[in-house]
C-alpha cells in the first residue's frame, strides 16, 4: 500500500512538472511574438489597407521566429517593433507615412506584413471573389467586367464586399496609388448602381507596394491567364472583390484588429503618455466605410 501511495505521489508530482513546463513553454511562445501581434494591431488602426487582414496566432509566432534569424544582434527586431508601436500610438505616423515605412522596411515590418498579405490573399481564394482588370493607365471598367461585377453583386447581395485595388510597377508610386483608388471607385459605382448600401462595401487600394499578385495566387483564384495576358504587370492592374458574412471575419482565422491589444504590449513612457495625442482617423481609413 505504501509503495502504491508513493507511486501516486510521484505520478502527481510528474504531472505537475509537465503542466509547469508546458505553461512556461506557452508563456515563452506568447511573449516571443507579442510585440509582433501588438504592432499588427496598432498598424491596422491607421492604415487603409491593413484592417481587412486576419492571421492566426500560430502564423504570427512562426513568422516572428523566422524574422529573428535575420537579426544583426539579439533583440534588434523587438527594439524596432517597439519603436514603431510607440510612433503609431503617439500619432507620429500618418497613414501614408506608415505605408511608406512598411514598403521600405525590408528586414522586419515589410516581410512580416508581406507574409500576412500573402496568407490573406490565399484565404480569399476560398471565399466568393471576382477580378476586374484594367488597361495600362486606365481606370474605366470594360463592359465585360461591368456585367460580371453586377452579376457578382446580385449573387452575394446579403454579404459584405471588400475591394482591394492595385497598380503595376510602371509609373511613380504616388501616381499609381491615385490610379488604383480611381479604379476602386469605378467598381464601387457599379455596386452602388446594384443598390448595395454604402456600409456594405469596404474599400482599400495599393500603389505598387507589396503584395503584388503572382501567377500562383492567380491560379489559386482560378483566373484564366488569358484575362491578364499571362503578364504580371497586367495582373496587378486590377481590383479584387471578395465577400464575407456581415460582422464576421475570414473563416478559420482570427482578426487581429478586432481583438483588444493586450497590456503586455510595449508601454509608453510616463512623459510620452503625458504628451500623447488622441488617435487620429485618417482620410484613407474613413474611406473604408464609404
Amino acid at each position: 500500500m505504501r509503495n502504491l501511495s508513493s507511486d501516486l505521489k510521484l505520478g502527481f508530482v510528474a504531472l505537475l512538472l509537465t503542466f509547469a513546463v508546458a505553461f512556461v513553454m506557452l508563456y515563452i511562445w506568447f511573449v516571443g511574438h507579442d510585440l509582433s501581434r501588438t504592432f499588427i494591431g496598432e498598424a491596422q488602426k491607421i492604415s487603409a489597407t491593413l484592417p481587412i487582414l486576419a492571421v492566426t496566432e500560430g502564423q504570427v509566432a512562426e513568422w516572428t521566429n523566422e524574422l529573428r534569424k535575420t537579426e544583426s544582434f539579439k533583440g534588434e527586431m523587438d527594439s524596432h517593433l517597439a519603436e514603431q508601436i510607440n510612433k503609431i500610438r503617439l500619432g507620429e505616423y500618418t497613414a501614408d507615412q506608415l505605408n511608406e515605412h512598411l514598403a521600405s522596411c525590408k528586414k522586419f515590418c515589410g516581410p512580416l506584413l508581406g507574409k500576412i498579405f500573402e496568407a490573406n490573399m490565399r484565404e480569399i481564394a476560398r471565399l466568393p471573389h471576382a477580378m476586374v482588370f484594367f488597361d495600362l493607365d486606365k481606370h474605366q471598367v470594360a463592359p465585360k467586367y461591368q456585367r460580371e461585377v453586377a452579376e457578382f453583386a446580385r449573387r452575394n447581395s446579403s454579404q459584405t464586399f471588400h475591394l482591394v485595388g492595385r497598380a503595376s510597377l510602371i509609373g511613380s508610386h504616388v501616381y499609381n496609388k491615385d490610379l488604383s483608388a480611381r479604379r476602386v471607385r469605378q467598381v464601387e459605382a457599379i455596386l452602388k448602381r446594384c443598390a448595395l448600401p454604402e456600409q456594405q462595401v469596404k474599400s482599400s487600394w495599393l500603389g505598387y507596394e507589396a503584395p503584388q499578385l503572382t501567377r500562383e495566387i492567380a491560379d489559386a483564384y482560378e483566373i484564366d491567364p488569358t484575362e491578364y495576358k499571362e503578364d504580371l504587370f497586367a495582373l496587378n492592374q486590377s481590383v479584387v472583390l471578395f465577400t464575407i458574412t456581415p460582422h464576421q471575419y475570414f473563416p478559420g482565422v482570427v482578426n487581429t484588429m478586432k481583438k483588444a491589444v493586450e497590456q503586455q504590449g510595449t508601454p509608453v513612457s510616463k512623459q510620452d503618455q503625458k504628451n500623447r495625442q488622441p488617435t487620429k482617423v485618417s482620410v484613407t481609413q474613413a474611406a473604408l466605410s464609404r
